[in-house]
């Protein structure tokens, strides 16, 4: 689709580089102290976030010089899969919480008991999608631990495929090399690969929904929209927030419809077409398993939580216990919190509007969940547990310093890319984000919600990579 000389989505970028730069200087401030324990002045954590920008970049290049023209699908599935792997049989985690409750109904789904889901399902129905796939998966492998943790690693590569093929066919083979490294040894999502998380068959499915928006609007065309619209369906069954990209592409549209673009208001109706019908298709398929309606969902809870000012917009314990109080009640539950959800944005704004800074530092600017979850429990002590689990300090940060240099590159793709025919799908991705974040500044934080936003806006690292060297060699005239 070619790019509309009115249609400026620079603003747009900008808006969401200022955002990521505010959400690494957030997280200096709150969240470093509570992960390593200790207590780091804002120079050194910035001399630390750019010596590791520095170092990485360096490494990209020399990385590049080394193995780019040996990239193929099997080098791909090489890099990410052998540190997943090795983390996965070494790291003996333990399903707990919400990871245990996926893995138990996967289990009976598995042997055919499809009703012997947590009581907990009733009120968040999204959960049968992570537990029902996983458990097509034990039917054919066997209903143990490891099998569902080596799914992760599966679906881990091909996210990286889908990463690979997107970034390349948007910014071509250079920027998708360093995309594809960047995600490879990315230390929140390697370890994460141990929990038994929804976290990894939704954001396969969302990247591959957003891959098919993409080529739409490239193209220009239906078919493309359409499938796209499918698979962002998918997605919402296994975590509702998917729907935020359809949202984000019906604004688009209409941005684009400004701009005198009626092809553009065709494909984000057709994608929403496409996401309405596989949506409630896909319900009523698990309706007729469960014999629960999964496409009634309320965000009642998550607006109580989110608004929840003593807790800074998270969950705890007390709210596990309103969710008992009702008696896993899904109406009466949802409708009292968000009435209490509503009641605290009218009579508390002020509150409310105090603890923004720390939310956003918690869900943009944390990317502390994979250490976390992968030894929060385990099976057992081994000589490697120990030993991570000692250092926590030197993960946490590890963890920290190269997400802090992944948004870098995005935020150097976002201030220094030239306009060209990739105008609209970057107009796309920065709607896609800004839309998850006002959705948050209400909704409940956990720094893993950040999953869908954040690899929307990674397809753009690897170009930012790309234009940093060329912006070194043009400067320094190397």
């Amino acid at each position: 689709m070619k790019a509309s000389k009115k249609l400026c989505p620079k603003v747009f970028e900008y808006l969401v580089a200022i955002l990521l730069l505010s959400s690494i200087f957030l997280s200096y401030h709150y969240r470093i102290l509570l992960l390593a324990g200790k207590s780091f002045s804002i120079w050194l954590l910035i001399l630390l976030t750019l010596s590791a920008f520095c170092i990485m970049t360096l490494g990209l290049y020399k990385l590049k010089d080394l193995l780019f023209t040996k990239i193929n699908l099997f080098t791909i599935f090489f890099l990410i899969a052998l540190p997943r792997l090795l983390w996965v049989l070494l790291m003996p985690t333990k399903p707990v919480s919400d990871y245990f409750c996926f893995y138990s109904y996967a289990k009976n789904a598995s042997r055919g008991l499809f009703h012997a889901y947590d009581k907990t399902f009733v009120l968040f129905r999204f959960r049968f999608g992570y537990s029902l796939i996983l458990a097509s998966v034990f039917k054919i492998f066997g209903s143990s631990v490891l099998v569902a943790k080596l799914f992760n690693v599966f679906l881990s590569v091909i996210l990286g495929i889908i990463i690979f093929y997107t970034v390349n066919y948007l910014f071509g083979k250079d920027a998708a090399f360093y995309s594809i490294i960047l995600f490879a040894f990315w230390p929140s999502q390697i370890m994460y690969n141990s929990v038994l998380a929804s976290e990894h068959p939704f954001i396969v499915f969302f990247m591959l929904g957003l891959y098919f928006i993409v080529r739409s609007i490239k193209e220009e065309k239906i078919n493309f929209a359409f499938f796209g619209g499918l698979f962002i369906a998918i997605s919402n069954h296994i975590r509702p927030v998917g729907v935020l990209v359809i949202i984000a592409c019906l604004v688009w549209a209409v941005v684009c419809g400004l701009n005198r673009n009626l092809k553009a208001i065709k494909l984000a109706l057709s994608s929403l077409g496409a996401y309405i019908a596989a949506f409630y298709t896909i319900g009523y398929l698990i309706f007729c398993l469960t014999s629960v309606p999964v496409w009634q969902t309320s965000m009642g809870l998550n607006l109580m939580i989110g608004t929840d000012y003593t807790t800074y917009g998270m969950n705890n314990r007390k709210h596990s216990l309103f969710v008992e109080k009702f008696g896993y009640d899904f109406k009466k539950m949802h409708q009292e919190a968000m009435k209490i959800g509503i009641q605290r944005l009218k009579k508390q704004p002020d509150k409310f509007l105090s603890i923004i800074p720390r939310k956003i530092s918690i869900i943009w600017g944390d990317d502390s969940f994979g250490y976390f979850w992968s030894t929060f429990k385990v099976y057992k002590n081994t000589w490697f547990v120990k030993f991570i689990k000692s250092h926590p300090t030197i993960f946490y940060i590890l963890s920290q310093l190269y997400y802090y240099t992944i948004l870098l590159y995005i935020v150097f793709a976002s201030i220094f890319r030239k306009k060209n025919s990739n105008d609209e799908v970057i107009l796309l991705t920065s709607l896609i984000f800004l839309g998850y974040v006002a959705a948050h500044i209400f909704l409940e934080v956990q720094p893993r919600y950040h999953y869908p936003a954040i690899f929307t806006l990674f397809l753009l690292s690897g170009m930012g990579a790309e234009t940093l060297k060329k912006k070194l060699k043009k400067d320094l005239k190397v």
